[in-house]
């Protein structure tokens, strides 16, 4: 019984030792801890999917050697302390708005000029290329933040309230909550409305109290929160467009090896695509989810809608012009025009 003891205890010794050579052979040599923001990211988001896929693809064609942790639903903090995280190469990298870039760089703000573009196909080709690549060639060097793509945050932003909203006119004396984007707050008081900056996970509570009267996002968005539970009626003016980015800390970017770079880039582009393709097929299936949930939704006419670029393009652009690196400008504003021309729409 002893022989066999001993034999027995060699045996787990030999196990655990194999089993811990085996644990340091295949350690990660890199960590990403992968933000996403204090939303709450069900299976049926718009980036559930693609953040799964994107995940799974740098494990397994970096053999390992990139270890991807997804912090869900702000478990890092608020949005806007990891952007700050990122920047300062504490946190690897967040999924976030356009928006949450703006206060490290204000040529951010050019990506809030309203009915810069027509569909979403312009939207794309214009990120996608040279004046994608500027803005983020400029961010890189202001904050250390590198958007590795613009992927889609829903589509277009729509203005809802608790009141019918079928013109322009029905907007004004309303308080709005914003986004802490000086060009979407300067959009609303060009409509005669009260731009209110308040955090994402506070809107519920403000509309429910009246601490504000309305708000804009997508239907993708507004959906998350429930805000069909406190809100009835949105107007699909599409304002502007919104997109995202992947954003990765410069710090932690450049540690990786040329062939890891290269597999992250493409499992963000990756996701980019997937990301986009499943986003434009919500917008319908949204629409018509809040439908059954009491929510009035006005399609503006040709003619409303042209007031409403008459109102607020020009002092959005006068806004934009006064911060905005004007070669960056005049690259969107240039490439937009034959995009939308290219779309037809």
């Amino acid at each position: 019984m002893k022989i066999q003891s001993r034999n027995l205890l060699r045996g787990l010794a030999i196990g655990t030792c194999a089993v811990m050579t085996a644990s340091v052979a295949f350690a990660a040599e890199y960590t990403m801890k992968f933000s996403i923001s204090d939303t709450e990211i069900t299976e049926e988001h718009f980036t559930h999917t693609p953040l799964r896929a994107f995940e799974k693809e740098i494990e397994e064609k970096s053999d390992g050697r990139i270890d991807v942790q997804i912090y869900w639903s702000g478990q890092l903090g608020k949005t806007d302390s990891v952007v700050n995280m990122v920047s300062n190469g504490l946190v690897e990298a967040i999924m976030g708005a356009d928006g949450f870039a703006s206060p490290y760089d204000q040529n951010i703000q050019v990506l809030g000029i309203p009915y810069l573009f027509n569909d979403r196909e312009a939207a794309y080709e214009v990120l996608d290329g040279q004046c994608g690549k500027m803005l983020t060639e400029s961010l890189l060097e202001k904050s250390g933040l590198r958007a590795a793509v613009w992927h889609e945050n829903g589509g277009y932003r729509n203005y809802s309230a608790n009141k019918p909203l079928t013109s322009v006119e029905d907007l004004q004396g309303l308080k709005i909550r914003t986004m802490n984007n000086p060009v979407h707050m300067e959009i609303v008081n060009s409509l005669g409305a009260s731009p209110t900056p308040i955090p994402w996970q506070d809107l519920y509570t403000a509309l429910q109290t009246g601490v504000v009267d309305g708000q804009e996002n997508s239907l993708a968005i507004f959906r998350i929160p429930k805000l069909e539970e406190v809100q009835k009626h949105i107007i699909m003016d599409g304002h502007v467009y919104s997109p995202g980015a992947l954003y990765f800390s410069k710090t932690w970017w450049d540690s990786l090896p040329e062939d890891l770079q290269e597999i992250v880039q493409t499992a963000s582009e990756n996701f980019r695509d997937l990301n986009r393709e499943i986003s434009a097929k919500s917008e319908t299936a949204d629409r018509a989810y809040l439908e059954e949930q009491g929510v009035s939704i006005y399609d503006p006419t040709a003619e409303q809608k042209q007031q409403f670029r008459e109102l607020t393009q020009g002092p959005a652009l006068e806004y934009i012009k006064e911060n905005v690196d004007a070669e960056i400008l005049s690259c969107f504003l240039d490439a937009a025009e034959a995009a939308n021309a290219k779309s037809g729409s």
